[in-house]
């Protein structure tokens, strides 16, 4: 028995030897040069493959003959037929430099006339939707192979690498190429879904990089409105973002072929530069040559596609390039993918294109579907089209080609968060030996290649990765370290308490919380409980108590909240303590800027009062963007005064303004609505994410006291507030902020009630320039009513930014209005212009106007990561 099935076994193995061959080949030019970056189709397998930099390719085929296109940039392409005999074959391929055909699209052309990349982008724009939902479904084999290399690494950061939580020695990683290689089975399905079964895979990465599934196959197409995360050349906007100049044209089959230089029109990192082939006719992509730079990284991307179908056009080959130098580390990487398409089904809703579109007018379903159909002849009928036809074009083909589904995930609020690839891995793909690669291998081994195989199988790395891990994401973190227990008593760290529990603690670092001329130093600590369940539900609980060095005094607080109904973001919070509070309360400057300013400058910005308070607050949406608010606060306020002036310049210090002693109970009341307010679940609780339409809020607001004390305030007050952002492109954004309101009774007040705005008094500011004033005392208010307004628009490219030189670097710049109107005096007006870092810092220069006097000038400094500090 053991006899006839090692019989078996062999002639299976002879079989596959006789009925598949291996073809080697080297692509090169009439001077017998490697030509890199070429491309090899097989029109009887749908399959593409890429040839690496030395234009050397390899594959195995049965016996028979095939029809091969042999294609790369810059070269004319070539079909050779090709006979595969038993014992495989080997060829040398040689390209012919393209001949340029331009002159005769270009017959002195007029200096003012438009290039006629623009007719031909037009036409490819309003095609695109169509290219975009055209293929249902598809089934394909992909060989991929992947290879990344450190170049350099500062040696401040080798000794501090960890991958994946992992030490990794990176010293032995430097200058040595990483490998990924596997063999996928892809199936598509529209819109955008990806299921990729791993059949082969072979790796040279060390284990703490969890390529435990290798890489995935790529799912940005050049159709969509993005690509790659930057803004595709075929987006409806397009011409906003690029310019488009005719390089060349050339000739494929009946077509001609158009190759378009894409250039945008700022150095963002948002749009792509390089080159896009269109086939006449058809308007569709024939070859995409595009590149994107961002923070020091270079990705070059070159994607061939071939007609796998009748008027279908898929991407057969990928090669993607990447390089990498910034903060002194330098490396490179590639991508390569050879696609064969087995089986590729069509949407039925999306067979529209030049030729077909008059087949469908009478198969449409709904009633405007015919006339959407001879809307699109009209616009195909004509030999030019302007840009704002072509919007109405591509939006008309979106219409009549996009499914069903993708429409109603568009119609609907909730976006959901669809895994695009998944991924499973054959029980058997790490099995595979070297004669199975031999047989699958697209792209022969470099010498460092198979040294690096060599060297991980040596050092048992060459087995599956991390069977047992949850993620597939691999981590890369540097200058991190595990914290023994000391350190996490000196920095602060959260412990796990079982499944659900964790307990956070500030630090000893941060025994220091605050310094101010009232209190002098808060010496003290905090902790935080919190319990989540699985269902998105969560209690918290987070005393803290601090010892005052001036006062001498400890002062303290506990806030605790639930959330109870997570899809409703039900949420309720209870606080009590003893501390000192700012009349300003939450619109007043940050406790820890003032900390600075006291103990550095002698300043004080902050009113300090005496508070011992109950506060519980509760909101909840009743329905999706419409939230009710409701709360109560008790509080007994006493002045205070200064207990020490110590600074670091002895400045003398002035004296804290102190108000009459009272007791106050306040509730609250309000509701805020957002139309149409999208929204995210995760981990069973909603988030919102956006909205195109403004958020309305209404708060009504009634102070009194618990037993109708004669020393309570006695105020009822209402407010309201309009807001929005308005992205209006990739690079400019409008948000504004309108509100206002009144006091329907004010029979007591007291300062404490009155109705102040947020002011940046200082130079520094932890918080943004948007919704508040610059130049104005710092405790302005309002007794009677009030209206302010505040519109910022931020562009990335408004003024300086349009210099050439400074274009790449990630700054931005906004103008600033503001407006206040109050019962006090004149109407007071204040604008600025800010330049930005990427979220981090902003400095902006700011005049203000007393009615149309002007009055003051100043600059102000944004720093929104100094707010982390007045957290803990």
């Amino acid at each position: 028995m053991k006899t006839c099935l090692l019989c078996i076994i062999g002639f299976v193995l002879f079989a596959g030897n006789l009925s598949a061959q291996t073809l080697l080949g080297t692509i090169v030019n009439k001077k017998g040069e490697p030509v890199p970056n070429s491309t090899i189709y097989i029109h009887e397998l749908a399959r593409g493959i890429a040839a690496d930099d030395s234009g050397q390719f390899r594959m195995t085929l049965h016996e028979g003959a095939y029809t091969f296109e042999f294609r790369s940039l810059g070269y004319e392409t070539l079909t050779k037929p090709i006979t595969i005999g038993r014992s495989g074959a080997s060829v040398r391929i040689e390209l012919e430099e393209k001949t340029y055909l331009l002159e005769e699209v270009l017959v002195h052309p007029d200096r003012n006339a438009e290039d006629p990349a623009y007719r031909i982008m037009r036409k490819a724009i309003a095609y695109a939707p169509h290219y975009r939902y055209q293929v249902k479904e598809y089934t394909s084999e992909a060989y991929i192979k992947g290879t990344f290399t450190i170049d350099k690494i500062p040696a401040l950061l080798k000794r501090s690498v960890k991958v994946n939580n992992e030490n990794v020695d990176i010293n032995t990683l430097i200058g040595k190429p990483m490998i990924v290689e596997s063999e996928n089975q892809v199936r598509f399905l529209s819109p955008d879904t990806y299921h990729q079964k791993v059949v082969a895979l072979k790796t040279s990465v060390p284990k703490e990089f969890n390529m435990n599934k290798g890489l995935n196959t790529l799912t940005s197409s050049i159709y969509n409105e993005q690509f790659g995360g930057q803004i595709s050349p075929l987006s409806m906007n397009a011409f906003t973002y690029y310019t488009f100049r005719l390089e060349d044209t050339g000739v494929v089959g009946d077509q001609t072929l158009y190759i378009i230089h894409v250039i945008p029109k700022k150095k963002s990192a948002d749009l792509l530069s390089g080159y896009i082939h269109i086939l006449s006719n058809t308007w569709n992509v024939y070859i995409a040559d595009l590149t994107s730079k961002e923070l020091g990284i270079t990705m070059h991307y070159r994607i061939n596609y071939h007609e796998v179908k009748p008027s279908v056009f898929l991407p057969t080959t990928y090669d993607l390039s990447m390089k990498m130098n910034t903060m002194g580390i330098k490396a490179s990487g590639r991508y390569y993918a050879s696609i064969q398409y087995n089986s590729v089904a069509l949407n039925s809703s999306a067979a529209i294109s030049q030729r077909q579109v008059s087949k469908i007018a009478g198969k449409a379903a709904s009633p405007n579907r015919p006339q959407r159909i001879k809307q699109l002849e009209e616009f195909a009928q004509k030999e030019k089209i302007t840009d704002k036809e072509a919007r109405k074009m591509a939006k008309l083909m979106t219409d009549v080609s996009e499914p069903e589904k993708v429409k109603n995930e568009r119609r609907s609020l909730e976006i959901k968060e669809i895994e695009r690839v998944k991924m499973e891995v054959d029980s058997l793909a790490w099995m595979h030996d070297s004669t199975y690669w031999a047989q699958v291998r697209k792209l022969p081994l470099h010498d460092d290649e198979r040294i690096s195989y060599r060297l991980q199988d040596s050092l048992g790395g060459g087995g599956p990765h991390a069977a047992g891990s949850e993620s597939d994401n691999v981590v890369i973190s540097v200058g991190e370290s595990r914290k023994g227990l000391p350190a996490k008593l000196l920095a602060g760290d959260t412990w796990k308490l079982g499944k659900n529990a964790s307990l956070g603690y500030s630090g000893l670092a941060r025994a220091v919380k605050e310094y101010n001329f009232v209190d002098g130093f808060w010496l003290g600590q905090a902790l935080t409980f919190r319990y989540e369940t699985d269902g998105g539900k969560a209690l918290s609980v987070a005393p803290s108590v601090y010892y005052t060095t001036a006062r001498q005094k400890a002062v303290w607080q506990v806030a605790a909240a639930v959330d109870y109904a997570p899809m409703s973001l039900g949420h309720l919070s209870l606080s009590a303590g003893h501390i000192s509070n700012d009349v300003k309360r939450a619109c007043g400057v940050s406790r820890w800027m003032n900390s600075l300013a006291a103990l550095g400058l002698g300043s004080n910005y902050i009113r300090f009062y005496d508070s011992r308070f109950l506060r519980i607050e509760n909101g909840i949406d009743l329905v999706n963007g419409l939230r009710l608010l409701a709360g109560f606060l008790w509080e007994e306020r006493q002045p205070l005064a200064n207990r020490t002036s110590f600074n670091l310049l002895q400045t003398p210090v002035p004296d804290n303004v102190a108000y009459a002693p009272h007791t106050a109970a306040v509730w609250r009341a309000g509701v805020t609505y957002t139309p149409f307010y999208r929204y995210r679940i995760r981990d069973g609780k909603k988030e919102y994410d956006s909205s195109l339409y403004p958020t309305f809020s209404l708060l009504y607001e009634k102070g009194t006291g618990l037993f109708n004390s004669m020393r309570s305030p006695n105020y009822d007050r209402m407010s309201f507030s309009v807001t929005q952002q308005i992205n209006r492109t990739v690079f400019d954004r409008l948000q504004y902020t309108l509100a206002g309101g009144g006091y329907l009774n004010s029979n007591r007040l007291y300062p404490y009630d009155y109705k102040y705005f947020t002011v940046h008094p200082m130079l520094f500011t932890d918080t943004s320039f948007e919704n508040g004033f610059n130049l104005l005392p710092p405790y302005t208010a309002a007794k009677e009513w009030w209206a302010e307004g505040h519109i910022t628009y931020q562009s990335d490219y408004l003024l300086i930014k349009n210099l050439p030189f400074l274009q790449e670097y990630l700054l931005d710049e906004a103008v600033h209005i503001n407006g206040l109107a109050t019962d006090n005096g004149q109407f007071y007006f204040e604008g600025g212009y800010s330049v930005g870092w990427m979220g981090m810092g902003r400095i902006g220069v700011f005049a203000g106007f007393e009615g149309r006097q002007f009055d003051r000038l100043g600059v102000r400094i944004s720093i929104p990561l100094l707010n982390m500090f007045e957290k803990h």
